[in-house]
């Protein structure tokens, strides 16, 4: 999802929330991953091992999820975001099976920006939600966005 018009600072409230679309979390893309980074632990890529685990099936990488998550802070904040600043605690509390529509909550926890400045911090929330509604990731990042320039 990407947005016409930027999210500039001016614009971002502590409180926000900011519209993050779903994905599926598809067969597809946990096999994308786990050969993009060698991550090919068989909870993940082998379905008669993870059928054998206390899951029962096979699962998505939890770094998996966070990468997806965070890949969509430029559909928000298009032009005006500059850099991640940081990832802050990240938890799971459950897994993520292939196959499941995974649902995202973002807000806007704080932001910080001294008067003048050219772009501020923003610190995020990020709520993971499983194809069941229950809560499976939970976690914080840091965004630098910029202000609007002001021949917009």
């Amino acid at each position: 999802m990407h947005t016409n018009q930027p999210l500039w600072l001016d614009a971002i409230r502590p409180g926000m929330r900011l519209a993050l679309p779903g994905f599926d979390c598809s067969a597809e893309l946990v096999a994308g991953y786990a050969e993009l980074m060698d991550a090919r632990h068989p909870i993940h890529t082998d379905p008669a091992f993870a059928k054998a685990t206390r899951y029962g099936r096979l699962i998505a990488h939890g770094p998996l999820v966070i990468a997806k998550v965070l890949a969509q802070l430029s559909g928000i904040f298009g032009a005006a975001l500059q850099v991640m600043l940081d990832i802050g605690e990240w938890r799971f509390y459950g897994p993520i099976f292939v196959g499941d529509a995974v649902r995202v909550e973002c807000f806007v926890l704080d932001l910080d920006s001294a008067k003048g400045s050219s772009a501020g911090a923003v610190k995020l929330e990020f709520r993971v939600l499983g194809s069941d509604g229950a809560l499976v990731q939970r976690g914080m990042a840091g965004v630098l966005i910029s202000r609007a320039p002001t021949n917009v």
